[in-house]
């Protein structure tokens, strides 16, 4: 593929980002067998009863799935240096391996702290102190619900008591909560690596709402339910990851596979495309999970964390 790993990234015209498609139909926003139930319920309360439409959806858009972890990757938990860090009014369960610089791995909505458990010994072995963490209500992280601002907040915190850090890896939600941390919270470092991110806050809202079959005016009351709860801090209007990627600072590096079914490839390309020196990886047949185990992104993960020069 020409436009693999170019640090000036330029886009043939079939590849340039075209409309929004219809949310995906794998992960999150899945068709399970109660989907159609659903719908159906929220079809009714929507019409008749938007504000306890509003309440239930917020509820379970805020409350990220519980899944089993592998073995390994519970081996993994077991060898890292762990401790628990106060936040919120409970504390997260953050994981180091390593010794030198720190890389922060920042994992996706319903996801863990050895997610990207495949990244976590090749950083190791390149000379760095790999950091990860649970996010509130996430793996062994305190609390049931959350939400995109304690997300982004927990980033900060961990960030801020880990040290100095000279880049962060993040996957899909994580992704853009990382920029969303360094741009309103305070995050610092000298490179992002920025794996399967959507390219506007409001297109995950959106892509739920659809999924579940909310109107736009229960879409409308959850989101402003989220700007009351923080006191005006979060501005929907101000969430664009394309636009936190453009003020950032940061040397980045964008990885996005042409299948992902979760989040549209379209969306890594609208990040490419953000500011000139933005690097860009597409890759083809990994999808939205798998693409953290391909041993050529990983290789270009470490390389690019590395180098002397990304831009």
């Amino acid at each position: 593929m020409s436009y693999q790993f170019s640090p000036e990234t330029t886009f043939p015209k079939q590849l340039a980002p075209v409309s929004r498609p219809a949310p995906r139909r794998t992960g999150r926003f899945a068709r399970t067998r109660g989907l159609r139930l659903m719908r159906g319920a929220y079809a009714v309360l929507c019409r008749l009863a938007p504000a306890v439409a509003a309440q239930l959806a917020y509820a379970q858009l805020a409350t990220p799935p519980r899944t089993a972890q592998l073995d390994s990757r519970l081996a993994l938990r077991d060898q890292a240096l762990g401790h628990r860090l106060p936040f919120a009014g409970g504390d997260l369960a953050v994981l180091s391996w390593g010794q030198g610089p720190a890389v922060l791995l920042v994992h996706g909505w319903g996801s863990h702290a050895t997610h990207m458990d495949r990244m976590i010994g090749p950083l190791v072995g390149a000379g760095y102190r790999v950091v990860a963490f649970d996010a509130p209500a996430h793996g062994q992280s305190t609390g049931r619900a959350t939400d995109l601002v304690q997300f982004a907040a927990a980033i900060a915190a961990v960030a801020a008591h880990t040290g100095p850090l000279h880049a962060v890896l993040a996957h899909s939600f994580g992704a853009s909560m990382a920029l969303y941390a360094q741009r309103d919270w305070g995050l610092d470092a000298k490179k992002m690596v920025l794996v399967s991110s959507f390219d506007h806050c409001n297109w995950f809202t959106e892509a739920f709402a659809e999924h579940v079959g909310l109107t736009a005016a229960v879409l409308a009351r959850v989101r402003d339910r989220l700007v009351r709860l923080y006191g005006g801090r979060l501005d929907w209007a101000r969430m664009s990851v394309v636009d936190m990627l453009r003020g950032s600072d940061s040397q980045a590096l964008v990885i996005h596979d042409e299948e992902d079914e979760e989040i549209p490839f379209e969306h890594g390309l609208a990040l490419a495309n953000a500011r000139p020196g933005v690097r860009f990886r597409g890759t083809r047949g990994f999808g939205h999970q798998l693409v953290l185990r391909s041993a050529g992104v990983i290789d270009a993960v470490v390389e690019f964390i590395s180098s002397e020069e990304a831009s």
